[in-house]
């Protein structure tokens, strides 16, 4: 299947834009801090950076003192945003999509990526292929829509009373890996759902050793800034993990 370029569609990168983890305002994402938490020391080090969306982790990683950095995106929209945004003379962005992306063996010390994942179809041969990528104990870093998030029962997730207060976050065909359609600003937004077990053997397969597995829930300053958002530690909505080829 080819891969899909949903950022590039005018209609979802307008309703996306109006995001508040996006652009510079990625700091203010949730999981930020656990993200960061998990990125190793990058000075001198060459980063690859897969989905690399508007640059924001590239340039961060640049301004850490990487070496290199190369971001990789299939969004024409996204790159444009990340050349005027977030340029950096070590940061070098190319338009080419996760799936087909090919570079030499042990070309990197990093590979990260950001809530990209779960748009590939086939993640044990990515895995597969960053091991590759990845010099002797290099770290692959990556975020992904948590397998509890993407079982949801419904586009909302929750199920409502009669009074349509949200009682409890419903989770459905848990084992039926495969991609899933929802709306998401636009009708026919595609992620691909895959076990927690499915999600950590494809590392362990791979050949790489995993060192911090992180679900995010949000901590009470966040909570005081988004006092709407209290129902987000009733359920995990992303999961993060850090993995370190021998």
């Amino acid at each position: 299947m080819d891969p899909q370029n949903i950022y590039d569609d005018p209609r979802f990168f307008a309703g996306y834009s109006t995001l508040e983890r996006f652009g510079a305002g990625w700091k203010r994402a949730m999981e930020h801090a656990d993200l960061l938490a998990l990125l190793p020391d990058v000075n001198g080090r060459r980063a690859l950076d897969l989905g690399c969306g508007a640059g924001q982790l590239a340039h961060h990683l640049a301004t850490s003192g990487a070496a290199e950095v190369i971001g990789v995106d299939v969004s024409e929209r996204m790159l444009a945003l990340a050349r005027a945004e977030f340029a950096h003379p070590r940061v070098t962005y190319a338009r080419a999509a996760i799936e087909d992306v090919t570079f030499p063996a042990g070309r990197f010390e990093l590979v990260a990526s950001v809530l990209a994942f779960h748009y590939v179809d086939d993640y044990a041969g990515l895995v597969r292929r960053i091991a590759g990528w990845l010099a002797p104990g290099g770290v692959v870093v990556y975020s992904t829509e948590h397998p509890i998030y993407t079982a949801r029962a419904s586009d909302d997730g929750w199920a409502l009373d009669s009074a349509g207060r949200r009682t409890c976050w419903g989770v459905d065909r848990y084992a039926d890996e495969g991609a899933r359609e929802a709306t998401w600003f636009v009708p026919g937004v595609r992620k691909v759902h895959r076990m927690f077990a499915t999600l950590v053997n494809g590392l362990l397969d791979a050949g790489l050793v995993i060192e911090r597995v992180v679900e995010p829930t949000p901590g009470e300053p966040w909570l005081r800034s988004h006092p709407q958002a209290g129902d987000e530690r009733r359920r995990p909505m992303f999961l993060l993990v850090r993995a370190r080829k021998p």
